[in-house]
This record gives C-alpha cells, sequence and structure tokens, in this order.
C-alpha cells in the first residue's frame, strides 16, 4: 500500500527534504479509505427516487427507460426468461415526486405541479462540491411515513428526503495550463467561468445522503424547474474531496498517441497488399510525409 511506502520513507528518513509532503501524502491516504467506499456507494445510488421521478416526469435522463410494460420484455417472459424491471413507471414517478413537493415544497410549488405549470427552465452539465448536507428533520420522517401507509400498496415504503446543498466546482485541466498568471484577464492562468461558485440545492432520500460528506465532487446534469427547482438528472461521475489533476496526468492528455499506419488492402493477397503499399499508394505516402498533399498552393 502506499501508506506503508510513504511511511519507511519517513521512518528512515530517505528524503527528508520531503518529509512534509509526505505526511501529506499520509493525510490523503487517510481520506481515501473514509471517502472511497462511500463515494462508490454513492455513486451507484445517485440521483435516487425523487430525482429519478422528475427526470422521468420531464423527459430527462431516465425517460422511456422503464422495461416493464415493453412489449419485447412481455415477450421474453412469455419464452420463460427472466427479464429485471429498469426504470420507474410514469404512474409511479409522478406520486413520489408529487409526494417530494408535497412534504418540502412550498404551496405554490406544489400548486404549479397540480395545475401543470411547472416546467423545465433550461438544462446544464456541471461540476459540483457538496458544501452541506442536511438529513431529514422528524417532520419530514413522520409526513412520510404517513405518505407511506397510503401509497404501501402500490409503491411500499416510501424513503424520507434530506437536502445536499452544493456549488460548482471546476476541475483542473491543461486546456489553459500556458495562461499568464500575472494578468488580470486571466487570474490565477485560468480564464473565468460563468456560474463559478453558484449554489444548488438538491433533495435526496435519506439512505444515499447519509453516505454524502462535505467536498464530495461530482458530475452531473442538472435541469432548473419553475418555481426555483432544481433536479439532480443524472450523475456521471462522483471522486472523492481530494480529487486533482496532477502534471503527470496532465501530460498524459497533451501526449500525442502513437501513429500506426496498416495495410490498406483488406482480404487480398499478401503480393497485393505489397503492391498496394510498395506501390500505388508509395508516391501518396510520400505527398503526405512530405506535406505537398495539403499545399494550399
Amino acid at each position: 500500500m502506499p501508506r506503508s511506502f510513504f511511511r519507511y520513507l519517513r521512518f528512515h528518513r530517505v528524503c527528508p527534504e520531503f518529509d512534509d509532503q509526505l505526511a501529506t501524502a499520509l493525510q490523503i491516504c487517510d481520506q481515501a479509505e473514509r471517502e472511497l467506499p462511500k463515494v462508490n456507494s454513492v455513486g451507484l445510488a445517485l440521483p435516487g427516487d425523487f430525482n429519478k421521478s422528475a427526470s422521468v416526469v420531464f423527459g430527462g435522463a431516465q425517460a422511456d427507460i422503464y422495461t416493464g410494460d415493453k412489449s419485447w420484455a412481455e415477450d421474453l417472459k412469455k419464452e420463460g426468461l427472466t427479464v429485471s424491471e429498469i426504470g420507474i413507471r410514469k404512474e409511479e414517478a409522478r406520486v413520489k415526486f408529487g409526494t417530494g413537493i408535497a412534504v418540502l415544497g412550498s404551496d405554490a410549488q406544489y400548486d404549479m405541479f397540480e395545475s401543470g405549470d411547472l416546467q423545465v427552465l433550461s438544462r446544464e452539465t456541471a461540476y459540483l462540491e457538496v458544501t452541506a448536507v442536511q438529513l431529514p428533520d422528524d417532520d419530514t420522517k413522520s409526513a412520510y411515513a404517513e405518505q407511506s401507509k397510503l401509497f404501501k400498496h402500490k409503491l411500499g415504503q416510501l424513503e424520507p428526503l434530506g437536502k445536499l446543498l452544493c456549488k460548482t466546482w471546476y476541475t483542473d485541466d491543461c486546456d489553459e495550463w500556458d495562461l499568464p498568471k500575472d494578468n488580470n484577464k486571466y487570474p490565477n492562468g485560468k480564464p473565468r467561468k460563468a456560474g463559478d461558485g453558484r449554489e444548488y440545492e438538491f433533495w435526496i432520500e435519506e439512505d444515499i445522503i447519509k453516505d454524502c460528506f462535505v467536498g464530495l465532487k461530482m458530475d452531473a446534469n442538472i435541469m432548473h424547474l419553475t418555481g426555483g427547482m432544481t433536479i439532480l438528472d443524472d450523475i456521471k461521475e462522483t471522486m472523492c474531496s481530494f480529487y486533482t489533476w496532477i502534471p503527470n496526468e496532465l501530460w498524459m492528455e497533451r501526449k500525442p498517441k502513437e501513429v500506426r499506419w496498416l495495410k490498406k488492402g483488406m482480404g487480398l493477397d499478401d503480393d497485393e497488399d505489397e503492391a498496394e503499399i510498395d506501390g500505388s499508394n508509395k508516391e501518396s505516402a510520400d505527398k503526405i510525409a512530405s506535406g505537398d498533399e495539403f499545399d494550399d498552393e
């Protein structure tokens, strides 16, 4: 493990000039041990039933993926094959989404939902960093317990919602690596980005949100609804709080990929392949190599 190696280096004073960096590396090892299991669990569970339901209702990433009513799934079942249901039925999605608004939303938001005035204003993709985690309070749990009794025969136990507060976060990359840092146009060597530090509030089920932590980072698709609601439509990736790019990775991104020349005569004999390469196409290859093929003149 890296931790054992770092401890060895510190104990034997192999490189005392880097002792501070090794101490920091050991702290990151401790963080990784705490955060990686949660990052994996949250990444699999998000965005949760409430947000998936909203996605189904408003035509997001989860829309039209329910397999329970598909003809091909019924045919497979008739043939004796087991087909697991994927996705959420529209009726179920509407109940789960409406319940969340009734419990956590305002009267105006619920009225908009009931009247059909709740609409998608915009969609965006953003890197997010969790700034606060709010578990459901007793009132929310009680309200959900009552709603679960009403829909138990159809939906089973409904999970109470907590709140996940986030802000926009930008991962380092190599796109603007060489910009000057002493220029007002490019502060810190990076261009100013729209929405920097923008805040979001998402409603997430308790069994998911309990594994979230401050500093958790996500690459997410977001829907903005009328009434000031934001929906976590889809999660592409979840990352630890210490996630960053290091110079080696930046170089890997910028390093030119290997170019391989392949024979073009698919299905031809070896002699014909040789002729294809050594004969008629040799002149073209020479032009490409010398740049004559793309000469504007």
